[in-house]
């Protein structure tokens, strides 16, 4: 009876002693997420930190033609052509990848725009919020990355960002609406059945 009292007592010493090491190993793999993804936070570069619903105007250039956008209360309209509904959701989506622009590196020095492809840019994207207008310059790919360039107007430093920004712009109009609602409709078949039904009843 000893025996098993002191063989109960080890078994529970060892799964105290497994708790306390799965409590400490779970701490510092916690910890450890923690800093790195402080880490990474330190690093990362906030190029554009904007909330999409206070952006009030938009636009963006494609093909040559500058496509802009103007919300009236919660509905985006598009400026050339009122008529046109908006899909809400994929402009919003759209405005997403401008709002909130990240990078992990910077050029500060340089002598040459065209070496980024920003003396003369590939997109021109302007946010504008009650409080400011927010212009982003897009430039070249780097072809070895398949990074971009890119540049705010009212500053001199290059950034160097994704592919979300420079490819993402590319929606045209149609793109942009809004695809209308089905409506069922009755087949000419459906039609001639009703009719005949109808016309039987009155005869009866």
């Amino acid at each position: 009876m000893e025996k098993q009292k002191k063989q109960l007592l080890v078994l529970l010493v060892l799964l105290i002693l497994l708790i306390l090491a799965y409590i400490g190993i779970s701490f510092y793999n916690t910890s450890k997420e923690e800093e790195e993804a402080e880490q990474a936070e330190a690093e990362t570069i906030h190029v554009t930190s904007l909330s999409v619903s206070d952006i009030t105007e938009f636009s963006y250039v494609l093909d040559g033609e500058t496509l802009s956008f103007t919300k009236n209360g919660s509905d985006w309209s598009y400026d050339a052509d009122q008529s046109i509904d908006i899909d809400e959701d994929v402009l919003e989506t759209l405005l997403e990848k401008a709002a909130d622009i990240t990078s992990t590196e910077e050029v500060t020095e340089y002598d040459n725009l065209a070496d980024f492809g920003l003396e003369e840019p590939a997109n021109v994207i302007s946010l504008t919020t009650e409080e400011a207008t927010t212009t982003i310059y897009v430039g070249s790919e780097n072809e070895v990355t398949g990074d971009y360039y890119l540049m705010l107007a009212d500053g001199d430093t290059i950034y160097v960002v994704d592919s979300t920004v420079a490819t993402g712009f590319n929606k045209t109009i149609e793109d942009l609406t809004a695809e209308p609602e089905d409506t069922e409709t009755e087949t000419p078949e459906e039609t001639e059945t009703t009719e005949n039904a109808v016309l039987e009843d009155s005869t009866e």
